[in-house]
């Protein structure tokens, strides 16, 4: 099972940067600008948000090896489908459906390594989300490289073709067992304590650091064209970020140690005066500057999971489901606000988004940190 989840997040880690990997093909085809990047950005959280939250539920009460292989079908048909788009509504509409798949199975992955060993959650989500990391680190040059060579419908098709292998081992791997307990908690309606305040912070954490890391892979090739540089700069810069996020999860496992809300608070300020600095110098170092924002970031979406998943047991999946589609929302405004920005006052202006969101990240930190059970 973990080796599935494994893969099943290197697959998940070419969702989140193929618009970014593909911007110059896609540019070129659809005719679009910044706010069109972002678009379709978003396009991909808002079936990630969709999928995430509509698995929770379903997670929690029915087996789940059919709703995985279901799922990551979803998921390369949404992808067959937006290459064959011609406009940016129909590729958007191929990516939201393909998000949707992926967002599906994330959470159904996330609650199957949560219920393993839920003492030692917080490690065990780092390892498979550092393989989400790996999976966006090397897809950003073969996808611009596809894209590049023959448009992007054919970096979309590759995507795709790993979605159906993924599909057939997960038809071939043994899931857990839902717990009867569970599913008498679920079918009586139960776990109020889900839609509780103390959820509020972890869903704004959530929503800040995924629209950030959305916003700012999509609009890495613009920031490296801004600075002088390439656009090919600017892809290897998304490799550079999740080189980071790699790294700063490895480094959390070598750590060996457990963490709570006060790590996204810290995470948050530390993202915040890495950004500041960046403003302060120049975009010449760029692949630099992004790896560094990664290293930093890197534990945060695994241990914002953790955190929840202990602290929300009885309705586990729907927790999960409900944080994660707090992020897939951000993944879906701030890609919106900081393109719509930047192309009416300058990428200036989408970097002062991007340090809202750093800060709202520390703040939703600092507030579950305080409202976390005695």
């Amino acid at each position: 099972m973990l080796w599935l989840a494994h893969l099943g997040f290197l697959a998940f880690g070419s969702i989140l940067v193929i618009v970014g990997s593909t911007q110059a093909a896609l540019s070129d085809s659809l005719g679009i600008g910044l706010e069109g990047t972002g678009g379709l950005a978003a396009a991909v959280s808002l079936g990630l948000g969709f999928g995430v939250v509509a698995a929770g539920p379903l997670t929690d009460r029915f087996p789940r090896r059919p709703l995985f292989v279901g799922a990551a079908l979803i998921a390369a048909l949404g992808l067959v489908q937006g290459a064959a788009g011609t406009d940016v509504w129909q590729v958007g509409l191929g990516l939201s459906v393909a998000g949707m798949g992926a967002g599906f199975f994330e959470t159904i992955l996330n609650t199957v390594v949560a219920e393993i060993d839920p003492l030692r959650a917080e490690r065990r989500l780092v390892s498979v989300h550092a393989a989400a990391t790996l999976g966006a680190v090397l897809s950003p040059p073969l996808l611009a490289m596809l894209s590049t060579a023959s448009g992007f419908a054919q970096a979309f098709h590759a995507c795709a073709a790993g979605f159906v292998v993924l599909a057939a081992l997960g038809g071939i791997t043994r899931f857990p067992r839902l717990a009867s307990s569970a599913q008498a908690e679920s079918s009586s309606g139960s776990g109020t304590a889900v839609w509780g305040f103390a959820l509020l912070p972890l869903m704004a954490a959530s929503a800040a650091y995924v629209g950030f890391e959305t916003a700012l892979t999509a609009f890495a090739p613009a920031l490296a064209l801004a600075g002088d540089l390439s656009p090919g700069r600017g892809v290897a810069a998304i490799s550079a970020f999740w080189l980071g996020l790699l790294a700063g999860r490895l480094g959390f496992l070598v750590l060996g140690r457990s963490a709570g809300a006060n790590w996204l608070m810290l995470a948050g300020l530390l993202a915040t005066l890495a950004l500041g600095i960046g403003v302060a110098v120049d975009l010449r170092a760029l692949e630099l500057g992004f790896g560094a924002l990664g290293f930093v970031l890197g534990a945060v979406f695994p241990i914002l999971i953790a955190v929840t998943a202990r602290r929300f047991p009885e309705r586990r999946a729907t927790a999960l489901g409900l944080v994660a589609g707090a992020g897939s929302l951000g993944g879906v405004l701030v890609p919106w606000l900081g393109g719509r920005v930047g192309d009416r006052i300058g990428l200036a202006g989408t970097w002062v988004v991007l340090i809202g969101c750093c800060l709202l990240l520390a703040l939703g930190g600092a507030m579950a940190n305080r409202r976390s059970p005695k």
